[in-house]
């Protein structure tokens, strides 16, 4: 059962500490890498394309997490960034991508929680590059109101500061990398319905 647990600055960092941030990084990093190459040319001159994918994406990948974290133990406040990118999809006149349905049944568990929070929270560390590439480039036009409410990276510290300071069994470890792996699998769906909606649109 996990437990929020302190532990003074003047001892060691306990291994299980390590552990779970780590094996996020580690574990998901192949799931990571592979939503974000398809994505890796959506600021190059000709693939606005790809960044009304990319928001797209976004907007239904919120759609569909955001109220499992709404019902889950973990504090998860609504930030906004959902609301930023259905109006940068409005601004681009973009087509409805339906998410993936709510599951019905019981509150997540908060390890399920976490693994889904560190797919949506860890984008931040990339929302601030993104915004200062296409603000150097204003002749774009493309909408960055979703990228101007990522770009905060303090949320997905205080994330990390929780996981932290969490007493993780072993199976609540490996429940959070598992919901953090099936996050990053449901955004890699959607990016391809994303293309397929676009498609024909």
């Amino acid at each position: 059962m996990s437990s929020i647990a302190s532990h003074s600055r003047g001892e060691s960092e306990p291994a299980h500490i390590a552990r779970l941030r780590d094996r996020l990084r580690a574990e998901t990093r192949a799931e990571h890498e592979a939503l974000d190459d398809g994505f890796a040319e959506m600021l190059a001159p000709g693939r606005e394309a790809l960044y009304a994918r990319f928001l797209l994406t976004n907007r239904a990948g919120h759609e569909a997490v955001e109220p499992l974290l709404s019902r889950s133990p973990l504090p998860w406040t609504d930030d906004g960034r959902l609301a930023a990118l259905r109006a940068d999809c409005r601004a681009l006149r973009l087509p409805r991508l339906r998410p993936p349905a709510v599951p019905a049944g019981p509150r997540p568990t908060l390890p399920d929680a976490l693994g889904a929070a560190y797919v949506l929270e860890g984008s931040r560390l990339g929302a601030a590059f993104l915004l200062k590439a296409l603000r150097r480039n204003p002749a774009s036009g493309l909408p960055v109101r979703y990228l101007q409410a990522s770009s905060d990276p303090a949320p997905f510290r205080r994330l990390i500061g929780l996981a932290n300071e969490t007493d993780w069994s072993q199976a609540e470890m490996d429940r959070a990398v598992a919901s953090a792996n099936r996050t990053f699998r449901t955004f890699r769906a959607l990016a391809e319905g994303a293309r397929i909606r676009m498609t024909i649109s």
